[in-house]
């Protein structure tokens, strides 16, 4: 007869000792294994984010159903699942808008299961959570082998909402909104970019770089903004290259014509430039039609002052 390990499965103590910091370790873990999360989950979900602040809390990992194009946020943490984590899911869901919500804890309790079933059932067709319990086995003294296993989630007729093509009404309007925006910098300056709007909040443009974009989108805070995104994947780069920039403070806003809101987020590894109006995605025909007005003169401006600036950044190697 074959030689067959003891099959043990990791108490909270043992798993500390894989992660021993939810921020540091766990979520940077989880973003560099997503697709053993979409294995178990029969999703495509590309993480965008890693420990984006909301207000005064911060969201582990954000990204998006490539299928879908719906918006995605991940939750998670040690041990069993509680009602502090369950108040920041929903919190987080409704800050960003998500499509597809994933708790990940070691132990998701009976009644946090129900609660999850129940959002499923309560919440409209383009919102999906899911319960994830991150187990940990090992066999002897191997290494240890993590596996994520789905104890709650959607009813079928719910996961139809993932389908290419299903867009939910909001974002439909999201659509509507920045296809009309850049059709009409397209008759304004036809050399102008042609990407294509997405279902989201935002509209991004490339400004001859890679790290940085233009953008334009919409706020939790009924704003509208035209921005420079600065965001190369490396903190002190960010930072770098946000304060090359503001050392041309003066031009940039002669050149543009206002001054500029100077946003280094400092706790965060990105950083932005922006200019803003009043403005929600529910406003009427004609407040959207003013905020399509208002904006096109401030991209081709950002365009005209930034790409150049931004082209001559020099990075220590």
């Amino acid at each position: 007869m074959s030689i067959i390990g003891k099959l043990k499965k990791l108490d909270l103590e043992g798993i500390r000792k894989i992660w021993p910091h939810e921020e540091n370790d766990l979520s940077p873990w989880i973003a560099e294994n997503i697709d053993s999360l979409n294995e178990a989950l029969n999703l495509q979900i590309e993480i965008e984010s890693n420990e984006e602040y909301i207000y005064n809390f911060r969201l582990d990992l954000a990204g998006t159903e490539n299928y879908s194009q719906m918006p995605v946020i991940i939750e998670n943490q040690f041990g069993t699942s509680n009602h502090d984590h369950l108040g920041k899911l929903i919190t987080y869901s409704a800050v960003k808008e998500a499509g597809i919500i994933i708790w990940i804890a070691n132990e998701i309790q009976i009644a946090h299961r129900n609660a999850i079933e129940w959002l499923n059932r309560s919440t409209p067709q383009e919102m999906i959570f899911y319960g994830v319990e991150l187990e940990v086995f090992q066999i002897d003294n191997s290494l240890p082998a993590p596996n994520f296993r789905v104890v709650a989630g959607p009813p079928p007729s719910k996961r139809r909402a993932l389908s290419p093509g299903e867009i939910s009404p909001r974002n439909k309007m999201y659509i509507d909104f920045f296809e009309k925006l850049r059709k009409k910098l397209l008759l304004v300056e036809p050399s102008f970019t042609r990407a294509k709007a997405l279902p989201q909040s935002w509209w991004s443009l490339g400004i001859g770089r890679s790290g940085f974009s233009l953008s334009t989108c919409f706020t939790i805070e009924n704003n509208f903004r035209v921005e420079i995104y600065i965001d190369t994947g490396k903190k002190e780069y960010n930072k770098f290259a946000f304060e090359e920039l503001k050392e041309n403070k003066n031009f940039i806003e002669e050149k543009i014509g206002k001054e500029l809101v100077w946003d280094s987020l400092s706790n965060r590894r990105a950083s932005r430039i922006y200019t803003y109006t009043g403005g929600s995605i529910d406003d009427n025909d004609q407040k959207l039609n003013g905020i399509i007005e208002w904006a096109i003169p401030y991209i081709i401006r950002f365009k005209d002052v930034f790409s150049g600036l931004i082209k001559n950044i020099q990075f220590e190697s």
